[in-house]
């Protein structure tokens, strides 16, 4: 399993597909890591595409923070990973959280970022959702994961989930059995950080590279207003609301979410 040094921390990541191809990177959200992105990691290194995902410090099987930090922060770290790489510039897809990330990323180091595909997430914190954020924290320090999930998930799959078999108990079972699991600090350090970060509408608008926001009709945590707002910050962004989903389109409806990228991107090559 590939693992790299990056500052004072060892890091693990996947990289699948021909090392020589076009790379796109995957940025998980808060709590996941890069097994969020296995099935389009996958496909993507299938049809031509070095696929890769990331886990950050504090998550999967990534070394744990002692300390608090900022997002920023880990923006060059994923800069500075790619840069071992060899990865001059890649297309950068950002869940939630790792939306966040792939902004710090274009803005602190834009020669990296040839486009953006910011799913599930917003320009920066608000009262609302710092006290939701504080609301999780609160809940992950007094529950089992398992339990965390449970409680959580309401706000994260759209109610049409709940209908599918096997669909909200799997990710229930998945998080009781994790065997890399992060533990309550881990994640506090973490949503801590998103709730500390604070964008601004002038950094966006220095972001000059192609962009794809796109959200779920039904995601309540950053609803398609909010998807609005960041794509009407960008100058060259594209939204597109997804239906039927809530704030885990990658989870809830995997192949939509893979031809919402792939069509972009595509796109990207044509008006190139």
């Amino acid at each position: 399993m590939p693992q790299a040094k990056v500052g004072r921390f060892t890091l693990h990541y996947e990289d699948h597909g021909p090392s020589h191809a076009p790379a796109v990177v995957f940025l998980s959200g808060l709590g996941g890591d890069s097994r969020a992105f296995s099935a389009a990691s996958r496909h993507f290194a299938d049809h031509g595409r070095r696929a890769l995902a990331l886990d950050y410090r504090d998550v999967g099987r990534s070394q744990r923070a002692e300390t608090d930090y900022d997002l920023e922060e880990i923006a060059d770290e994923v800069n500075a990973w790619l840069a071992m790489l060899e990865i001059p510039c890649a297309d950068v897809v950002g869940h939630s959280m790792g939306g966040l990330v792939a902004q710090c990323l274009a803005i602190r180091h834009p020669a990296r970022v040839r486009c953006l595909v910011l799913c599930s997430t917003h320009k920066g914190g608000d009262p609302w959702r710092r006290a939701l954020m504080e609301s999780w924290i609160i809940m992950r320090g007094r529950t089992e994961p398992g339990e965390f999930s449970r409680i959580t998930l309401p706000w994260l799959v759209a109610p049409e989930y709940y209908k599918v078999a096997g669909g909200v108990e799997g990710l229930i079972r998945f998080a009781e059995r994790n065997a890399f699991p992060q533990p309550p600090e881990a994640f506090i350090r973490q949503a801590r950080a998103v709730n500390r970060y604070q964008g601004s509408d002038a950094a966006l608008a220095g972001i000059r590279v192609p962009a794809l926001v796109a959200t779920g009709d039904r995601d309540l945590v950053n609803p398609p207003a909010t998807a609005r707002e960041l794509a009407e910050a960008l100058p060259h962004a594209r939204l597109v609301i997804l239906p039927g989903v809530g704030h885990l389109p990658h989870v809830e409806n995997p192949l939509l979410f893979r031809q919402t990228i792939e069509n972009f991107l595509a796109l990207r090559l044509v008006e190139a």
